[in-house]
């Protein structure tokens, strides 16, 4: 009987060790779908780029990169840019094959933005022992992120929403990921309903806090020294980040109206200038709703 009972308990371990998420959106990103080939890569690249996008959208870059191992023409230069510049491209990688050392450190880096504690990787001989290590660094993340809402109402109409984001701050680049409005979305239900639509496979949003658009904007301008910044986009064009926002058309760049962010999915955005405090929660507290406590709150609001 001991001995079955081992037996069952190394087997639910080992099955929540293995476990994953988004798998079939990684694989989307592949140019070949076939995922019983050999492993290339050019293929791990694409599965990293993903995963950070899915957990990391509109992440500006952190460096600037003049020289890779893959040639300009290639078609996923692009993609292996996309790395170097957020320092995950270790410099082992090679375009047409991938080993166990380089890809361990692919996922390595990409988990130690979230202090997520590494998992042994084997060398990945096809392209699904890719997606299936890709999908396990995910689950692993998605656990250890703290993503909260920040959902504005149009002052005029409470359902409708003025402009909504993410607040981003526990992470390798603190933001505010702001998305674009949708018509078949609003407040009618309850801010609840909302978050589901706010996330995807790998973020989970259960945190929030909401309030007229002009409050909501507040807690980010607190002051008039506050300045925003865009500094990244879905999709990512051609734009050279950052940009600063003009005084005066925050509200409008929330909302997507201005010239800078209309054409895009979602921006991230930074503001220099102080930071919000308990005065300013405190004041503000009366017109916010949130499911959060003014200490959890606060601790939302800080960069680590």
């Amino acid at each position: 009987m001991r001995r079955f009972l081992l037996v069952l308990i190394v087997l639910v371990v080992g099955s929540a060790a293995s476990a994953q998420i988004c798998v079939s959106e990684l694989r989307a990103a592949l140019t070949d779908l076939s995922t019983d080939r050999p492993a290339t890569g050019v293929d791990a690249a694409l599965v990293v780029e993903r995963a950070v996008q899915l957990v990391e959208p509109a992440l500006p870059r952190m460096v600037v990169v003049d020289k890779l191992p893959i040639a300009k023409t290639d078609p996923h230069y692009g993609d292996v840019l996309y790395l170097a510049e957020r320092r995950l491209l270790p410099g082992s990688w090679k375009p047409g094959s991938i080993d166990a050392g380089t890809w361990q450190a692919m996922l390595d880096r990409f988990q130690s933005w979230y202090k997520v504690k590494p998992f042994t990787v084997h060398a990945p001989k096809r392209v699904s022992d890719l997606l299936l290590d890709g999908g396990t660094a995910l689950e692993h993340i998605s656990r250890a992120i703290r993503p909260a809402a920040l959902l504005a109402s149009d002052p005029t109409d409470p359902r409708r929403i003025a402009f909504w984001a993410i607040i981003w701050n526990w992470t390798v680049y603190p933001r505010l990921i702001v998305l674009h409005p949708r018509s078949d979305v609003s407040l009618a239900n309850g801010p609840t309903a909302v978050l589901q639509h706010m996330g995807d496979c790998a973020v989970h949003i259960n945190s929030y806090v909401m309030a007229p658009a002009r409050d909501a904007a507040q807690l980010f301008l607190a002051t008039n020294q506050s300045r925003m910044y865009v500094v990244g986009g879905v999709p990512a064009g051609t734009t050279t980040w950052p940009k600063p926002v003009a005084a005066g058309q925050e509200l409008d760049t929330f909302a997507f109206r201005t010239p800078l962010v209309k054409d895009l999915d979602r921006f991230a955005a930074v503001f220099d200038g102080p930071g919000v405090g308990f005065r300013t929660v405190f004041e503000l507290l009366p017109k916010l709703r949130t499911n959060m406590s003014p200490t959890r709150f606060l601790s939302y609001m800080k960069t680590p």
